[in-house]
């Protein structure tokens, strides 16, 4: 029995790819073969085999004990292509996934993984984006469900085949899918990796068994010409929208930046080696060789080291996860997909469990602002600061001491809530703002703003507090219900639901939503309630 990692080309890439594989891997022989009902497939192997030494990343540690210097000889690698009724299918040997993924047709294996059925579920990975972990593994024992959670989405899953249905004397029952298929191929030749095509489009051509939420990639041109360049205005705006992930998924297999590879970053003359891939690396190197980061980051290249050996060649752009709010969009591994249908029905059932309060008496405005830098100003125009300063320039020092949202919290006082904005306590050396307001057994982070970018603040520090809370780091800790996000928001009035209350899925926000996901299960794994308040700044 082999493993058989099977890919499909993206109908877009067809010469491309080939071309590609001539040039990479110039070692080339063809066949032609006919199976059952005498359909024809034409197989090409491309193979290389380099007789090159390279050093070893940890000769390091050898020379420090006087130790000979040890290399090691690359690994050859083959890629057999599949030609089939005007589609390309590939199978790779060795480390030749790294060149076909790039080419691949991202939805192929999850196509197929929604129409089996399954005696075991083995191991998920799982994408969360703008979560405090945005990927995820699980491996289970014994479960037979697909599991997973509102707002995440497959990115690989490993699992036992049942195979009642199908020809056990061809595979076995473990199977792999992420961008390809991995196969347990009982009796390995030409003819049974023909039939395995067959079985795969057999299998594509059945109903859905299983709802599996995935992204879709965008192909409508002028959304990607949107999203490219709201892309490049955003990130001028604020590097803090893009992250970058520790796990990709290659084929089936995890790859986490920071183990057994090493990178080099470059921009256009200018290099310099780095261990992982992280914002503070890109950063250092940016602030090393002058580069204006927020203007260029996405230009700069990665170049990934395997046991001495170049591997891949990627732009940052091709590393990071980028979510657009208005587009329901999300960009990764450098390609752009919408938030399928499942997805979304799963977070909005999530989001619809968070009790929502709206309290049109704790609305602000520009107004409602002016007056309360009016009555500072009656209080403070004497202060000695101000001692030079017309009335004017007065009223424009205190908006900018008394913000919006600092007014907005000290307003409150007035209600009966405890003001915590701007009160710090020490941890571990640092300052921390525990919250903005409480009142009756509950903590409140509040934020003012019309976009996800902004608002997800609150929620991150909601989530900073919890923690601290939950292993009470604190030596003045008041008592706690209920945590609660207040959310201000710079619109229109949503739409009131059944309760009389704003229904948060009328928010066009999805990286607010997965962030509210991801809070709302934090706050219940303590024991306590979440709550979202909502205002309007009108």
């Amino acid at each position: 029995m082999v493993k058989i990692n099977l890919y499909k080309i993206d109908d877009r890439y067809h010469s491309t790819f080939m071309k590609f594989l001539e040039e990479k891997l110039a070692d080339k022989e063809e066949k032609k073969l006919e199976v059952e009902q005498g359909e024809k497939y034409y197989f090409s192997l491309f193979k290389i085999v380099e007789e090159v030494e390279k050093d070893i990343g940890w000769n390091w540690i050898l020379s420090e004990f006087e130790q000979p210097q040890l290399s090691i000889r690359t690994q050859p690698k083959a890629v057999l292509t599949i030609e089939y009724d005007d589609e390309i299918y590939a199978v790779t040997f060795g480390s030749a996934f790294f060149l076909v993924d790039k080419y691949c047709d991202k939805s192929f294996a999850f196509d197929f993984a929604r129409k089996v059925r399954y005696q075991e579920i083995k191991t998920t990975t799982l994408l969360s984006p703008n979560m405090q972990r945005n990927k995820s593994i699980s491996t289970y024992i014994n479960y037979e469900e697909l599991e997973f959670d509102s707002g995440e989405s497959f990115a690989k899953l490993k699992a036992k085949l049942n195979l009642n249905e199908y020809n056990d004397e061809l595979i076995g029952e473990t199977i792999e899918f992420g961008n390809s298929i991995k196969f347990d191929l009982k009796n390995p030749n030409l003819q049974n990796v023909a039939l395995l095509l067959n079985l795969t489009k057999e299998t594509l051509n059945k109903e859905e068994i299983y709802k599996i939420p995935v992204f879709n990639r965008v192909k409508d041109s002028s959304l990607l010409e949107r999203l490219e360049s709201k892309l490049f205005s955003n990130i001028e705006e604020d590097l803090s929208v893009i992250t970058i992930s520790e796990l990709d998924i290659i084929g089936v297999s995890e790859v986490f930046n920071n183990q057994d590879t090493l990178f080099e970053l470059w921009h256009g003359q200018k290099r310099k080696p780095v261990a992982n891939i992280s914002f503070y690396e890109i950063q250092s190197f940016a602030e090393e060789k002058k580069i204006e980061l927020s203007k260029e980051i996405l230009n700069i290249k990665v170049k990934s080291f395997n046991n001495g050996e170049t591997i891949r060649t990627d732009k940052i752009r091709n590393l990071i996860d980028y979510v657009d709010d208005e587009e329901r969009c999300l960009l990764n591994k450098g390609v752009w997909y919408h938030y399928n249908d499942d997805y979304q029905t799963y977070l909005e059932e999530s989001i619809s469990e968070i009790k929502v309060i709206y309290n049109p008496s704790f609305d602000f405005s520009d107004s409602i602002h002016n007056d309360f830098i009016d009555e500072k100003f009656n209080e403070e125009r004497s202060f000695s600061e101000y001692e030079e300063l017309n009335d004017e320039k007065i009223k424009g020092k205190l908006k900018s001491k008394y913000y919006a949202e600092r007014a907005f919290n000290l307003l409150r006082v007035r209600d009966g809530f405890e003001n915590y904005d701007r009160v710090t306590n020490s941890y571990a050396g640092a300052q921390i703002e525990l919250m903005d307001l409480y009142k009756d057994d509950t903590m409140y982070a509040v934020k003012i703003g019309k976009a996800s970018s902004t608002l997800c603040y609150a929620v991150d520090q909601s989530i900073s507090s919890l923690k601290i809370y939950k292993h009470n780091l604190l030596e003045q800790m008041p008592s706690v219900k209920n945590v609660a996000v207040w959310l201000v928001l710079k619109r229109q009035p949503l739409p009131l639901d059944e309760n009389g209350q704003p229904n948060l899925s009328n928010l066009n926000m999805i990286m607010l939503k997965n962030k509210l996901d991801s809070w709302k299960k934090e706050v219940r794994l303590q024991g306590l309630n979440p709550v979202v308040y909502i205002n309007y700044k009108l």
